[in-house]
């Protein structure tokens, strides 16, 4: 090959690469507004304004706008009536309509409305482990971590002025050791500490609202026992309406009366994962929903409403009453309702909104955590520090009930589907992929020159199949551009979309006079790749939103941003796009400008992923940083050597701890992710935590499928397209000796991936999702290499020499 040529300007870009892009990053902390990092503006409750207690919303909503000198714990007791939460697990808008559930339909249309995603401490919200969410404001779990009903009965105390629910130490105690550290009992102990009373109207609402030590200040069995009286002087009430789990064979929660301890006798630890004694307790067959008749369920739909009515009529004026599935009632679990309001002279009214909060910062969208620091708020109180959750606020809506509701059915019907669709989604997309390095290797290696012909069309049919696979990611964020969920059989339109979309850009990448270049084709795919997901993010992320490879809201493992597996997507398809770009602009001479290119898109990307409430995503800054780095400095023809990776690593861990310092200065309502992290670490909490995160990411090689991905990806790259072939020309160095740059790109994936598995829960996916975007693409260029190498077809019209000259 030529001597690589290094221009004086493209020398100078590439020793300030480092310093531009700590730059970069550090202009997150400058830039970034207290809103974007968990507390939104204050303002009013039509425009967002959040949930508080110090001025109530227009239109006598039990929504709250929180002002700068919101009132602490003294301000208990301010209210002229309580604040009531009514958790009634399994139901969901689909099971709201005018005729079977008026009282439910009349509050849709008066208040504030939502999606909950119910999700706890472990996949499955059974009605124990929703209520214990509600008491610590943090993912919680029931001991034996199954799908459980509250049977054991608060005991009443002796005086007859309280009750103590059975065994409630043995949920705090479990719990404070959990990975999420949830405090059982917070809820309920705030209030009591800040002066006030709880009132618990069923077995769960007990759980929600009991303080540590277990007890609530009054109790009462059912809503036919409950009296305009015996609210009196009350704080916080919670109702349990169970009419839905009742229809299912559930099983209890085994911790009823005499069994407080649980195994806990002589310094013995309570068993946490179904075991007693050394023996496996069998686990229970599941209830099937489909067991239950249309008729029954609507008949306990209707039954549960009466009771609404009833309740609703004994609340006081100035209640403000909030009605949430806090979990399911079988079954996998799915969005429940979540309802806002308050009790006038008149009745039920509302603000007529969209219920949202920080947590997801999507309207229609809340999370089971926001309840408990929404409760706290609504009674004058800041919420406390331990909780996950924030407080709901308002956003806009449809003008009619019914649109506004079959919104929200929509979207759960869009977050069930792509739930049932991932684990064939991805099962399919490996053995796709695994039969393009199949074919693949069988085309580069089969045919001789005397089948120049039907080579000729095998390897054009290649480098099709192989930008189409490439294209898969990104494909799946475009399907979500159509209502595919509105469609009457949603699986089989969301596949439309996806393979349309894929097409499509294939299409796009194989259309024009680019086709005929090494790195066209592949820079088509990637820069697509790239400016979607650029976009999606400026706009919020709703494409990430209910896609396969995105994030799901009843997995609830992200909400807004960049999840981890659409970060290894973008990230690899801009390296690869870089690469592209840099290849047609060093062919011209003009090495400095790809440099500064290369900076510019790069530093681009970098912001947004790390920018609060854009990206958001601190990981991906730290994978991304040294992989742009290495890139760059190959690019510009400079050689890679272990100091310069040194300066770069070192520029990097500098930027971010500075980013989280600046961060872990504001006030605690105000931070990031980035300021939570510093403050574990002040905290000595931050060894929980990355232990947590270490055990989440090795346990993903378990997932045999991604890691079978990610071998044979490799493989395929370094052993397939690195052999020399019958005519001694290895196709990988072949498509390096006509564009150097891909390697530049592809080295700068791979460094990507692999620092993203390190400090990434999702481990193993993103080197395989990566290598998914990266192995392909390469392969496009490859097969270019050889048809060239080979004259299958008409030369690159760009002198090959210009190409080569890095």
């Amino acid at each position: 090959m030529p001597r690589r040529l290094v221009t004086p300007g493209a020398r100078w870009g590439a020793r300030l690469c480092a310093l531009l892009l700590s730059a970069a990053v550090l202009s997150c902390a400058a830039l970034a507004a207290p809103s974007a990092a968990g507390v939104p503006a204050t303002v009013g409750p039509s425009t967002g304004g959040p949930v508080g207690a110090s001025t109530t919303a227009p239109g006598g909503s039990g929504l709250d706008v929180v002002r700068p000198d919101q009132p602490g714990p003294g301000a208990i007791g301010r209210r002229s009536g309580p604040v009531v939460l009514v958790g009634v697990p399994g139901l969901l808008w689909e099971d709201v309509t005018s005729e079977n559930t008026p009282t439910l339909w009349r509050m849709a249309e008066e208040g504030s409305i939502g999606n909950v995603s119910i999700r706890t401490a472990t996949s499955r919200t059974c009605p124990t482990d929703g209520w214990l969410s509600v008491s610590a404001g943090q993912r919680a779990l029931s001991i034996r971590e199954r799908f459980t009903v509250c049977e054991a009965a608060p005991e009443p105390e002796r005086d007859g002025s309280g009750a103590v629910v059975p065994g409630f130490g043995s949920y705090v105690r479990q719990n404070a050791r959990s990975p999420f550290g949830a405090p059982v009992g917070l809820l309920g102990q705030t209030v009591r500490d800040a002066g006030g009373t709880t009132l618990a109207v069923g077995h769960g609402a007990a759980l929600g609202v009991a303080d540590r030590s277990g007890r609530v200040d009054h109790y009462v069995d059912g809503v036919h026992g409950l009296t305009t009286e015996r609210l009196e002087g009350v704080s916080l009430a919670a109702v349990e309406l169970a009419e839905l789990t009742r229809l299912y064979p559930v099983y209890p929660d085994p911790l009823t009366p005499g069994r407080e301890d649980d195994g806990e006798k002589d310094g013995e630890e309570a068993p946490v994962d179904g075991e007693k004694d050394g023996e496996e307790d069998e686990e229970p067959p599941e209830p099937d929903p489909d067991d239950v008749p249309e008729w029954e369920r609507d008949k306990a739909l209707s039954t549960l409403d009466g009771r609404l009515r009833a309740l609703e009529n004994v609340l006081p004026p100035g209640s403000s009453l909030m009605v949430v599935g806090v979990s399911m009632d079988t079954g996998p679990s799915q969005l429940t309702v979540a309802l806002s309001g308050e009790i006038t002279e008149e009745g039920f009214t509302g603000a007529e909104s969209f219920l949202a909060s920080e947590s997801t910062r999507r309207a229609g969208l809340v999370v089971l955590t926001d309840i408990t620091p929404t409760l706290l708020t609504s009674l004058g109180m800041r919420a406390t520090e331990p909780t996950s959750g924030r407080p709901w606020h308002l956003a806009g809506r449809p003008p009619t009930t019914d649109k506004a509701v079959g919104r929200l059915v929509e979207f759960n019907t869009a977050a069930i589907v792509v739930g049932a669709a991932i684990p064939g989604f991805f099962s399919g997309l490996v053995a796709f992929q695994l039969l393009i390095y199949a074919a693949a290797a069988c085309a580069l290696h089969r045919y001789s020159n005397r089948q120049r012909g039907k080579r000729a069309r095998v390897l054009s049919l290649t480098r099709i199949v192989a930008l189409a696979g490439a294209a898969f990611p990104v494909a799946s964020y475009l399907a979500n551009l159509v209502p595919w969920w509105t469609s009457s059989i949603p699986p089989l339109a969301l596949l439309a979309c996806v393979l349309s979309a894929d097409a499509l850009v294939v299409a796009l990448a194989m259309a024009g006079p680019w086709r005929r270049t090494v790195l066209g084709p592949m820079t088509v795919v990637a820069g697509a790749t790239t400016g979607v997901l650029f976009l999606d993010l400026c706009f919020g992320a709703d494409l990430q939103m209910n896609s396969p490879t995105g994030y799901s809201p009843i997995v609830a493992g992200r909400f807004y941003g960049i999840g981890n597996i659409a970060f290894a997507t973008f990230a690899t398809g801009m390296l690869m796009a870089v690469a592209g770009i840099s290849h047609e602009l060093i062919s011209r001479g003009r090495r400095g400008a790809a440099v500064v290119t290369t900076l510019v898109i790069g530093s681009a990307t970098v912001l947004i992923v790390g920018w609060p409430g854009l990206g958001t995503d601190f990981g991906g800054v730290i994978a991304l940083f040294p992989g742009l780095a290495v890139t760059t400095m190959m690019i510009a023809g400079i050689r890679v050597t272990p100091p310069r990776l040194a300066v770069v690593s070192a520029a990097a861990v500098a930027a971010i701890a500075l980013l989280a310092w600046l961060d872990y200065l504001r006030p605690p309502q105000a931070r990031s992710h980035f300021g939570a992290f510093a403050g574990q670490v002040v905290n000595g909490e931050a060894a929980a935590v990355v232990s947590r995160k270490l055990s989440a990411m090795l346990g993903t090689l378990g997932n045999w499928q991604l890691t079978l991905l990610a071998a044979c990806a490799l493989v395929f790259l370094f052993v397939v397209l690195q052999r020399p072939i019958h005519w001694r020309f290895g196709a990988l160095q072949g498509a390096y000796e006509y564009a150097p740059t891909l390697r530049a790109g592809l080295t700068g994936s791979l460094l990507t991936a692999l620092v993203g598995f390190a400090v990434n829960d999702s481990g193993v996916a993103i080197p395989a999702i990566a290598l998914t975007v990266a192995v392909p693409l390469t392969l496009s260029a490859c097969v270019w290499a050889l048809q060239q190498q080979n004259g299958d077809r008409t030369p690159d019209p760009e002198p090959a020499e210009n190409a080569q000259r890095m």
